[in-house]
């Protein structure tokens, strides 16, 4: 297959990257790794006017903490962050959701920010900038604005992102060291878009309370959060009755989306799996979420 006719520009900056998307009226797409876009041109599921390559503007990658803020550059590649030292240590969520991103290939091509302003529903990346409650800087014409992760996202493949606007950062909260998390996947193969996949967030807040996230992904048209199973897991400690209560919740949340390949029911089915799999393994850090004599390794 071949990507329909388009004009193509390599801007050195900014500043011309967006007088350029203005310049064509919303019918210019921005380039960064191209592993998604590019093959939406070929089967033409995509037919912009023109191709704006982002590669070539400075300022758009590298990794750093600012306080207790990791910023993140939109055109950092994938496997930069996987092996980020820092990812490592402050976000270490993203660092195991990477892992679950195509194939190091992909990774070693794809962006940070391409796959966030993609809002693939199915795709890790926007997952984990839920489940930590980051944000992304956007870039227009009218300046610089940020844009929390719960307003971003509005459907598949739809964003609050402006036609005439770049994502040039992604900005997270660094996790506290004695956090629990976990992030879990199901896939057809490895390196596919997930069906279904879950991250998990437990937070200490002082004796027995918790403050617990729990996103989800690849079970209707954007990534979301469970604010009902959140509530559930409030106060520790987390029992096997409390987990399951969580994913029950977990899994009447949402109304699942059905394709060609996998029913509604077996999506629902698969977010009450997953989110017990994910709280149990999120648990096994001591935390309020334990109780006192209980195996760290097992969860009663």
């Amino acid at each position: 297959m071949k990507p329909p006719p388009f004009d193509y520009y390599a801007p050195r900056s900014l500043l011309e990257a967006i007088d350029l998307l203005v310049r064509y009226e919303g019918a210019a797409r921005p380039l960064a790794g191209g592993q998604s876009l590019v093959p939406m041109l070929n089967f033409r599921l995509a037919q912009p006017a023109a191709l704006i390559d982002l590669r070539l503007v400075e300022g758009l990658d590298g990794i750093s903490l600012e306080g207790n803020t990791v910023r993140i550059g939109a055109m950092t590649r994938q496997r930069q962050a996987e092996h980020s030292a820092l990812v490592a240590q402050h976000l270490p969520l993203m660092r195991a959701a990477l892992q679950w991103v195509g194939h190091a290939p992909t990774r070693t091509r794809g962006t940070i920010g391409g796959s966030i302003a993609l809002a693939d529903p199915s795709a890790e990346l926007p997952l984990v900038l839920r489940a930590l409650d980051g944000e992304v800087l956007a870039a227009g014409p009218e300046g610089v604005r940020a844009i929390r992760a719960e307003l971003l996202f509005h459907s598949i493949f739809t964003t609050a992102l402006a036609p005439d606007e770049i994502l040039t950062e992604i900005r997270l909260p660094k996790m506290p060291p004695d956090c629990g998390f976990a992030i879990e996947e199901f896939a057809r193969r490895p390196g596919d878009f997930a069906i279904v996949a879950v991250a998990v967030v437990l937070e200490p807040l002082g004796q027995s309370m918790i403050r617990a996230r729990i996103a989800i992904a690849g079970a209707t048209d954007t990534v979301f959060r469970v604010p009902s199973a959140e509530r559930l897991l409030g106060v520790g400690p987390l029992t096997t009755e409390v987990i399951e209560a969580a994913a029950a919740s977990a899994a009447e949340c949402c109304n699942p989306m059905s394709d060609p390949r996998i029913s509604g029911d077996y999506r629902r089915q698969l977010i009450r799996v997953l989110t017990r799999r994910a709280l149990l393994k999120a648990a096994v850090t001591p935390g309020p979420w334990q109780q006192p004599s209980s195996n760290p390794s097992l969860v009663k």
